[in-house]
């Protein structure tokens, strides 16, 4: 094979084949497909059918505890109120977030198609094993027609059981989650889960990582315009609770993780931590600065920084009323009470954090919006840092308007990525200009 055909197979994360051409050929539509789409269903939305569970609350909207003594035999908790619905021409992974002490959990489920009653005879039992790292693939093929599933949870054992979010999930076998490449990093101590994918470009600096924002639809953000670039590229997503949950957790186990990703993949490249650009936009500005300042990454780009968790579900009350409700659910994953007390000293604790990071080669550049409802104290805080002001450079520049108003503050963003590329690391368009 010529150099170009192999450049060309490690550009594109070529792969070699040992499936067998015809079975390759007939799976080539329900593995290789545009899209892509994972859709969340809450403890909330389970129906708890059995009359003898006496003993269980709801946490938080994530998160259901139960306290069961089945005598050893499997019973029906509940099941969900709303079908799951099985696209045409797709095929379904699921993931069940969960904690177990000594109660084994399993998933019945029951497909027909539309419009008819189905059939409890056809049915597919999952085993839901905590320790697996693994998506369970169901058996359901993929077919021309919608259908939709019921789905029973069922347990077994004496002890207690935390039900989290149960991800219903377009899934492309071995190819890879979400997208093809697509990877996942798993929560153990939760059995939650965050997917990462890599597009090595042309393999020349610098890499772009970005955190996709909240989103309610499970997936990557940003892939095309990331292509568009050429550049190596690191797109992570944070699929927990209902739009995600700042990449962060209450060990700090996801971003070691995170950031040994990014190592990881930087080693790959050959590259340092000099050709290391962090970005994010919303929630994804959160790990963009905690993570980028840690990682003494070349630059740290973000367009509408939230830092401050605990003073965003403070001002849910007032300045946001029913907005962004989801804030409560992610700050009890972090902290023992939703009081002022406990709020003030989450974000106390990001900010000693990000004091002790040196930022001495690091260009940073914010984009904020002036009358942000969500958070209006990390500008001023950045501006007081200690930190930041031994930074090689520090560039702000501020939209009227609240969190979600200004949509030109993102296209500030893509501009200031590309002003990177071409002042830093001398890279041009293809018709030659600069970005």
């Amino acid at each position: 094979m010529s150099s170009a055909g192999q450049d060309f197979i490690v550009y594109q994360v070529g792969k070699e084949l040992t499936q067998d051409p015809q079975d390759l050929i007939n799976s080539l539509l329900s593995k290789y497909f545009v899209g892509q789409s994972g859709i969340r269903y809450f403890p909330t939305d389970i129906v708890i059918t059995n009359p003898n569970i006496e003993e269980y609350e709801f946490l938080d909207s994530a998160h259901l505890k139960l306290i069961l003594d089945t005598n050893e035999k499997w019973i029906t908790i509940g099941s969900y109120r709303a079908s799951f619905y099985v696209d045409p021409d797709r095929i379904f992974k699921i993931w069940l977030s969960l904690r177990s002490l000594n109660i084994k959990v399993r998933l019945r489920i029951f497909p027909s198609f539309m419009g008819t009653n189905g059939s409890i005879s056809e049915y597919e039992v999952i085993n839901i094993d905590p320790e697996k790292k693994e998506e369970y693939q169901l058996k359901l093929e993929a077919l021309k027609k919608a259908r939709v599933v019921s789905c029973n949870v069922e347990a077994k054992g004496e002890g207690a059981l935390i039900l989290g979010v149960l991800h219903w999930r377009w899934s492309r076998k071995e190819v890879g989650t979400f997208i093809p490449g697509g990877q996942r990093i798993v929560d153990q101590i939760n059995h939650d889960d965050i997917a990462y994918h890599f597009n090595p470009g042309d393999m020349k600096p610098p890499l772009n990582v970005y955190f996709s924002g909240a989103r309610g639809l499970e997936g990557f953000e940003a892939y095309p315009m990331f292509r568009k670039m050429k550049a190596p590229a690191l797109l992570f997503t944070d699929m927990r609770l209902s739009v995600g949950e700042f990449y962060e957790d209450a060990s700090q186990s996801i971003g070691e993780q995170i950031m040994a990703v990014i190592d990881k993949t930087l080693e790959k490249l050959g590259f340092s931590h000099d050709q290391l650009v962090m970005t994010g936009i919303s929630m994804g500005t959160y790990p963009a600065l905690k993570y980028g300042a840690q990682m003494q990454a070349h630059a740290i780009i973000v367009a509408k920084p939230i830092t401050n968790l605990g003073y965003v579900a403070s001002r849910e009350r007032l300045q946001r009323p029913d907005e962004f409700d989801t804030i409560f659910d992610i700050d009890n994953q972090f902290v023992n009470h939703l009081d002022l007390d406990h709020l003030k000293e989450l974000d106390q604790l990001f900010w000693e954090r990000f004091e002790m990071c040196d930022l001495i080669k690091t260009r940073l550049f914010i984009g904020y919006m002036i009358n942000d409802d969500y958070d209006n104290r990390t500008v001023a805080r950045l501006k007081e840092s200690k930190t930041i002001k031994k930074a090689r450079q520090i560039v702000y520049k501020g939209y009227e308007g609240r969190h979600n108003d200004n949509p030109q503050i993102v296209q500030w963003f893509i501009e200031r990525v590309q002003q990177i590329l071409a002042t830093d690391f001398g890279r041009k368009m293809k018709n030659g200009t600069d970005y």
